[in-house]
């Protein structure tokens, strides 16, 4: 599973719930945060599709206005209620729903304290990938713990057996004889789930099985172990990044001393051609007078052949 996306990021550890709205079920998620803003999903396994909505503090205060002008309620007070409806008791409640092209549209009437309390959720139909992410991924996920479960409780029935065989040849018998038990066999024990028909109610209701409390508890173990992971790489991904950053620092720190260094050296050969100059200057002055006079006679003579020339 890749990084987990930000939308509908809190709903990946919630369990799915089912509710049945206008006489069709749904499988449902719902995440309260901090009791000032909600999160749920729905979804449809007929049409095999998402839906999610999202409400903050502001925006239930502005609908509990107008749909319910004559009720006033903290938004922490909203929230339960909503969760009493959609988790609690969602058949005591009446709801009318709209499909559209790309949103499910329900209304729902109850009572809150007695009172009238009417709301409206309009839930976006989410995209295939996010389908993929909060539906599919974590099935197989799940599918692949169940076999892990399976795999480990085999072991420990065989370890059992053996301590069992090792009583029997000390010659230690059982009191009660009804407790005695045949030695386990996998093929015989796949024989026997094959014939048992205990999936007729999940045939009918597939998403049924996503409710039970065993499911839940495998869910949590995937979800558990797939956001240990996720914060594993994550550390991992920081841990390079500063190693690569602490790299490019200590190249830089090396270029700038290089730098200064070069530049020191040609301080210091500067400063030494400096002192050589001055110290001919002040030895030879005559010779430098000489220098300069014999400079400009050249220059002058040179300037005559030119008007020489010229001429």
């Amino acid at each position: 599973m890749d990084k987990i996306p930000d939308l509908a990021k809190n709903l990946i550890n919630v369990g799915w719930t089912q509710i049945n709205i206008c006489q069709k079920k749904f499988s449902l998620k719902l995440y309260l945060g901090n009791l000032d803003f909600f999160e749920m999903m729905l979804f449809d396994i007929d049409a095999f599709q998402l839906f999610y909505l999202s409400q903050n503090c502001e925006q239930i205060e502005k609908q509990l206005k107008e749909l319910n002008p004559s009720l006033e309620a903290p938004v922490k007070k909203i929230l339960e209620h909503l969760e009493t409806c959609l988790i609690n008791n969602p058949e005591k409640n009446e709801y009318t729903t709209s499909l559209h092209s790309d949103f499910l549209f329900i209304k729902m009437k109850s009572k809150l304290s007695g009172i009238k309390f009417n709301w409206e959720f309009k839930l976006t139909k989410l995209e295939n990938r996010l389908l993929n992410k909060h539906f599919v991924i974590p099935l197989l996920f799940n599918c692949a713990e169940y076999q892990q479960r399976e795999l480990e409780l085999i072991k420990i029935i065989q370890a059992k057996d053996k301590e069992i065989d090792d009583y029997k040849s000390q010659g230690i018998e059982l009191t009660r004889k009804y407790l005695a038990t045949e030695t386990f066999e996998l093929s015989h024990f796949d024989d026997q789930i094959k014939s048992k028909l205990q999936i007729d109610d999940l045939i009918e209701d597939p998403t049924k099985c996503l409710t039970t409390i065993l499911h839940q508890k495998v869910n949590k173990s995937c979800i558990d172990k797939y956001m240990a992971f996720q914060q594993k790489s994550l550390t991992k991904e920081t841990n390079n990044d500063l190693k690569s950053n602490e790299n490019s620092n200590k190249i830089l720190k090396n270029t700038e001393k290089n730098n200064d260094s070069a530049f020191s050296s040609k301080d210091k050969k500067r400063e030494e051609i400096d002192k050589v100059l001055e110290e001919e200057n002040k030895s030879c002055p005559k010779m430098n007078k000489k220098k300069k006079l014999f400079k400009t006679s050249l220059i002058k003579c040179d300037f005559k052949n030119n008007q020489k020339s010229q001429r």
